[in-house]
């Protein structure tokens, strides 16, 4: 990534990205992510940014249930009778990424992108979450005015990027 291919959704966080990274590096702090219906786009995003190994952890994405049970410790009993997708598994995401990456902050997001008639789901939405040393911070119903699945993923992905950067910004 970098400056010599820049991701084309890239631009239009870059300032969140920033104030995140100068945040984390300032006050000594880490940051890993856990996501569903981005498909890697908040890791994509945040290792693109400048010296990233200093403050990004890494990230999971974790589509189905049985590897939010596995890797995030999401009990089945909570993510199954919502396809993965509540703000109860946002919350435990974020909360759980933590432990697993040993960062201070967590974020997570989870959602649908695309319509599964077959699984009865039409309403597209993503919940978004960023946790803080085992204290959640927010969690919230994300919805996408974009048309395509591939728009809604980026823009699920932008949009808690720029909630988390604002959260920080209000904390200042």
């Amino acid at each position: 990534m970098g400056k010599d291919k820049p991701i084309a959704f890239y631009k239009d966080v870059k300032d969140q990205l920033d104030l995140i990274k100068d945040h984390c590096r300032k006050n000594k702090r880490t940051i890993a992510v856990a996501e569903s219906a981005s498909s890697g786009a908040l890791q994509l995003l945040f290792s693109a940014e400048e010296e990233a190994g200093l403050f990004f952890e890494g990230g999971l994405t974790v589509y189905n249930c049985e590897q939010k049970k596995r890797q995030l410790k999401v009990p089945l009993s909570l993510s199954e009778p919502c396809n993965g997708v509540s703000w109860e598994v946002s919350k435990m995401l974020a909360l759980n990424i933590c432990d697993l990456y040993q960062s201070d902050y967590g974020l997570a997001l989870t959602g649908f992108a695309s319509t599964f008639p077959e699984e009865g789901i039409f309403d597209l939405y993503a919940f978004g979450a960023a946790s803080y040393k085992g204290e959640l911070l927010f969690c919230e119903k994300i919805e996408s005015e974009k048309e395509t699945p591939e728009e809604r993923r980026e823009d699920y992905a932008a949009l808690l990027i720029k909630k988390f950067a604002e959260y920080l910004e209000q904390k200042k």
